[in-house]
């Protein structure tokens, strides 16, 4: 099964939010990935055959993680080897826990070294700091309000890459998807489109730029690259039984104007965060969280992707 890397270059600021409109996050998950390139194959009259490509395993995507330069960055595991972190005798050894704790991802170059323990996190995390580039908070105003004579600000919150970085993520699978991204670089991706937010171009490059990270489901112990819940029939205590896990609630608003005359919420969902790191595998699904009878299905990418630790 062919492995692809797709790097995304900004052509302005972006917007992925967390639920509230002033967040600046850089990087997003898997499900706003797929929800993107699914409107796009919606327009292209190719949403059938995306959606199975996916259902079959021919189409996984993981979130999107940064880049800076050449340096593809990694989730940092939940499950970080002991020996990487220092006992707190020092002012120096504060600095480095502090900087593991700051730290949400590793460069693939230097993945097998923060296994082992071999990692220097404050150098690290300068590089990071330094390179990604800043997150940005605007106020703005509304000025519709009829009931009101002052206008109301409000703030929308946004994330500015320098030139040289931005994100990227993992395709697997036969499935191409370029003809939906040529069309997704003009959409823009993430919130605040409207405003010119989200707009890309990007390229795509094999699995070597990957420094030798193994992806799949071999081995001991596995690493969860795309956030992600596992079917009722493959949630059990074994799954769950020494795995070190983050569990994030993912809700929102349906974004389709065929779906309700008025906006409706989807069913809230509990989710395994990328970087969760697990003894066994599952695969997951496409779920439909819709919750409105009658109404199209409403879907929400949460299949798994792997990687060896």
């Amino acid at each position: 099964m062919s492995t692809r890397i797709v790097k995304i270059f900004f052509s302005g600021p972006v917007h992925f939010g967390r639920g509230r409109l002033s967040d600046g996050a850089y990087a997003c998950d898997a499900a706003t990935l797929f929800s993107a390139l699914y409107l796009e194959a919606l327009k292209a009259g190719s949403a059938d055959a995306l959606l199975d490509a996916v259902n079959r395993g021919e189409c996984q995507i993981s979130d999107a993680f940064p880049f800076i330069g050449e340096d593809l960055y990694l989730p940092k595991p939940m499950a970080s080897p002991a020996s990487s972190l220092p006992d707190e005798t020092s002012a120096s050894d504060s600095r480095i826990k502090k900087a593991h704790k700051k730290l949400s991802y590793i460069p693939a170059r230097s993945f097998k070294g923060f296994l082992r323990g071999d990692f220097d996190a404050i150098q690290e995390l300068r590089i990071f700091e330094q390179g990604i580039g800043r997150s940005f908070l605007q106020t703005k105003v509304n000025l519709v309000r009829e009931d009101d004579e002052d206008a109301l600000p409000y703030y929308v919150g946004g994330f500015s890459f320098n030139p040289s970085a931005g994100i990227y993520f993992i395709v697997k699978g036969s499935f191409d998807l370029e003809s939906l991204l040529d069309g997704l670089q003009y959409s823009g991706l993430g919130g605040k489109r409207s405003s010119g937010y989200g707009r890309f171009t990007y390229k795509i490059f094999d699995e070597r730029m990957l420094n030798g990270v193994r992806l799949g489901d071999a081995g001991s112990r596995h690493l969860l690259l795309s956030t992600s819940a596992p079917t009722e029939a493959e949630l059990s205590d074994s799954l769950i039984k020494g795995a070190q896990y983050k569990l994030i609630r993912r809700g929102g608003f349906v974004q389709s104007s065929s779906h309700a005359a008025t906006a409706q919420k989807k069913r809230d969902m509990y989710l395994f965060e990328s970087g969760s790191v697990f003894g066994r595998t599952f695969i997951g699904k496409v779920f439909d969280v819709n919750e409105m009878l009658g109404a199209h299905p409403v879907f929400r990418y949460a299949r798994a992707l792997w990687m060896e630790v």
